[in-house]
């Protein structure tokens, strides 16, 4: 991948970050990573400020009193919270909606994105609008391999670009005041670099490599998975990109 201008991380210069966290039934999880996102944070010497935005997306465990013990020790860190489930995309609506920073990012609640994969990103978020992310080769097995080379194949057809960008990204917040979300679906994480490319935004791609997945097994490699994922990115394109 041929890289981006950047600046050097110690040329950066102070800026105040947004950390936006859906959660679906992760009071197991959280409790791991509020404490890494908020020492990462607090800590590192380019981020003059900054808030983390936990959207408990209708959790019916102890998600929400989890954040809640978080905030009463730091009131930036909030909690948001939909009463029913209504989806991962409602959930990126929610968190993006409430961001005051100068800049936004998300992370998962599965603890497979460290927060000191940010470091990859600010370097470049003084020259571009909007920072995206894909995973480096994870030398996966044939048939994974070979669904998401349809999925990209797919994405590509339907939507005009690349559609194997990660949910963890970094832009400025400004970006939002012109792109409105219509996907429930964690296909909200293309539909936004998507629009906001197709606006003009200027971009930067890193790589990385995600944590391995504490337990469970994913589920994007299998066919129903990338039907969901075709009838989605259809809807989208349907609603104008």
């Amino acid at each position: 991948m041929e890289e981006s201008p950047r600046l050097p991380l110690s040329d950066l210069p102070p800026v105040t970050l947004s950390v936006v966290i859906m959660a679906y039934n992760e009071a197991e999880n959280l409790p791991h990573l509020l404490p890494l996102v908020q020492a990462y944070l607090t800590k590192h010497e380019r981020i003059a400020d900054w808030e983390v935005l936990v959207v408990d997306d209708g959790s019916t465990d102890g998600t929400a009193r989890v954040v809640e013990d978080a905030a009463r020790g730091d009131v930036r860190i909030k909690l948001l919270r939909h009463e029913v489930n209504r989806g991962m995309g409602a959930a990126i609506r929610t968190g993006y909606a409430a961001a005051s920073s100068q800049y936004v990012t998300q992370l998962p609640a599965d603890l497979q994105v460290l927060p000191a994969v940010f470091d990859r990103f600010l370097p470049y978020v003084p020259v571009y609008d909007l920072v995206l992310s894909v995973y480096e080769d994870r030398n996966e097995v044939m048939v994974r391999r070979i669904l998401s080379r349809g999925y990209r194949v797919i994405g590509r057809l339907l939507v005009g670009r690349r559609a194997d960008y990660t949910g963890t990204m970094m832009f400025r917040r400004s970006l939002l005041d012109n792109i409105t979300l219509g996907s429930d679906s964690f296909v909200a994480n293309l539909e936004f670099p998507v629009k906001a490319l197709n606006r003009g935004a200027t971009h930067a791609l890193v790589s990385f490599v995600p944590e391995p997945r504490l337990s469970g097994a994913s589920k994007v490699a299998n066919s129903r998975r990338i039907l969901f994922v075709f009838a989605e990115l259809l809807k989208m394109r349907m609603r104008g990109l």
